[in-house]
């Protein structure tokens, strides 16, 4: 993009709001991985991820997240909770206490995957 253009998207509140979600997840992500000692380019972490966002976009579509109001660092602490369940699940080292305990969430993991 040339000075000249101008990103009409960027205006979008919408756009603005899932922009500041998508760096906060991003954000979050970085910091675990670098708490595991997980280098962010190993080969193991796409299908984690992918596994994560599909979770994630499921509790995300649960009446009981969506009825919450659920902000940018709640989204972000779920899709973290969502990323080290698929680390665990593809069996990558994630020490107890990596992420703090949430019934909540929990319940919404039971939820999402029936």
């Amino acid at each position: 993009m040339n000075g000249h253009e101008r990103d009409d998207w960027g205006c979008d509140p919408s756009v603005r709001a899932t922009r500041r979600l998508f760096a906060r997840m991003e954000s979050r992500q970085k910091e675990l991985l670098k708490q595991l000692k997980i280098p962010p380019y190993d080969t193991r972490l796409r299908l984690c991820r992918e596994d994560a966002r599909d979770l994630f976009e499921r509790m995300l579509s649960l009446p009981a997240v969506r009825g919450r109001g659920r902000d940018e660092e709640d989204a972000a602490a779920l899709y973290i909770h969502c990323l080290i369940r698929a680390l665990k699940q593809h069996g990558l080292p994630v020490p107890a206490g990596s992420a703090p305990e949430d019934t909540t969430v929990e319940e919404l993991f039971r939820e999402a995957l029936t």
